[in-house]
């Protein structure tokens, strides 16, 4: 019984490798079948079923399979698949050790790299004072403001990306049947061809919709689905010039606003435009882009409203034009830090 079991295992891994082996080739060659590889079908039923199993992990790669690392190691399996009569060889081979063959290399290498872009999304970051604009594979583009992160995983059937840190635009490739959905605080933002951007605050997620369409979701009731679908009650749709801002802080309904889009993108070209905002959430911006620590002194000086443009990482002039229009003090911290401090307070 033992016997007839591993020959049964042995049948089946030569049957796994010559499929890698087809796998492999055609790939590299950019055909869909050949003579030959329709006749290694054909031999035997089982061959199809060899061929099925082992495409499964080949096809979660999706638009990842050219990404460089995996076509390093898509190279490196053909490479092995190609030793002199390795199919011939692993047709004929019995030993139950065959796996160290070319060829068995060739299933290790695929479904490692498989499950390794499936399992592990690409990471996007930009350190302080940095912006920067990343092409996805899909054509989509993402572009990260000061500090920020974004993990994108992509599949055969959906674009799933998450901001946990920062802001970021998000310019996505039309694709109907490939959602396109980030994550970013108790929100999810799903789109298929549009242009939105993303503000993570410390108590709010803002997000804008810049052209196109999109549904904005409560995280829990979030699934990528097309949004041509019909969407679950809690969805909300925005339209062009509109932002929705979730509080993370209280559980209020998400409040929608129409916005000037200028103000709201103006950090890409380096400039932090205000319009009649709250000095803390102002303050959280501006600390952004600046190593040195604003901090709020009181309750009183967070609720006061500024409105100005000012250049991103320049912590001086703003503390000065606050200073000066503002009932605000401005005191510098031994650490360096400054705090403002409304003027009742300091007296």
């Amino acid at each position: 019984m033992g016997d007839q079991r591993h020959g049964g295992d042995d049948e089946q891994m030569r049957r796994l490798a010559s499929a890698a082996v087809w796998r492999v080739r055609l790939t590299e060659a950019g055909l869909e079948s050949s003579a030959a590889f329709e006749a290694w079908l054909a031999e035997d039923p089982a061959n199809e079923a060899a061929w099925r199993q082992l495409s499964m992990p080949w096809d979660l790669l999706g638009e990842q399979a050219t990404n460089p690392q995996i076509v390093a190691a898509r190279r490196e399996a053909l490479a092995r698949a190609s030793a002199r009569d390795t199919v011939a060889v692993v047709q004929r081979s019995s030993h139950r050790n065959y796996w160290l063959s070319a060829a068995a290399a060739a299933v290790v290498v695929i479904v490692v790299v498989a499950f390794w872009s499936f399992a592990l999304p690409s990471e996007y970051r930009t350190g302080l004072g940095e912006r920067r604009v990343v092409t996805l594979d899909d054509g989509s583009r993402i572009s990260l403001d000061s500090q920020t992160v974004v993990q994108v995983r992509y599949s055969a059937e959906a674009r799933h990306l998450k901001l946990t840190k920062g802001q970021a635009r998000f310019d996505v490739f039309h694709n109907a049947r490939r959602p396109f959905s980030v994550d970013a605080g108790d929100r999810t933002v799903i789109a298929t061809g549009t242009s939105f951007n993303i503000d993570l605050r410390q108590s709010a997620v803002v997000v804008t919709l810049i052209e196109g369409r999109v549904l904005v979701t409560p995280r829990a009731a979030a699934v990528p689905l097309p949004v041509s679908r019909k969407a679950e009650p809690t969805a909300v749709p925005l339209s062009a010039g509109q932002t929705l801002t979730s509080s993370l802080d209280a559980p209020a309904p998400p409040r929608i606003e129409n916005v000037s889009l200028d103000t709201v993108t103006s950090w890409e070209s380096g400039r932090l435009i205000f319009n009649d905002e709250p000095l803390d959430e102002v303050v959280e911006r501006i600390a952004r882009y600046s190593s040195q620590k604003i901090l709020v002194g009181d309750e009183r000086a967070a609720k006061l409203r500024i409105s100005g443009v000012f250049n991103a990482g320049d912590v001086p002039t703003f503390v000065d034009t606050v200073s000066r229009y503002l009932p605000v003090h401005a005191t510098s911290q031994p650490d360096g830090d400054i705090v403002l401090r409304s003027t009742s307070q300091t007296r």
